[in-house]
């Protein structure tokens, strides 16, 4: 019995863990913003967007 108990526990723990850090969102502040919104894009910021600047 004690080891259901402790296993719900930790269990509990991992979802609440899961839960606020996917609301957080980590995954957004590695993400770059775009600095060239209304500007001509250079040959420099086509390669950051996968583009090929010699076509």
């Amino acid at each position: 019995m004690r080891e259901l108990v402790i296993l719900l526990i930790t269990a509990v723990v991992i979802v609440y863990l899961i839960f606020r850090i996917s609301k957080r969102g980590i995954s957004k502040k590695y993400e770059r913003k775009s600095s060239t919104q209304g500007r001509p894009k250079s040959a420099w910021n086509s390669l950051d967007e996968g583009i090929d600047p010699t076509q």
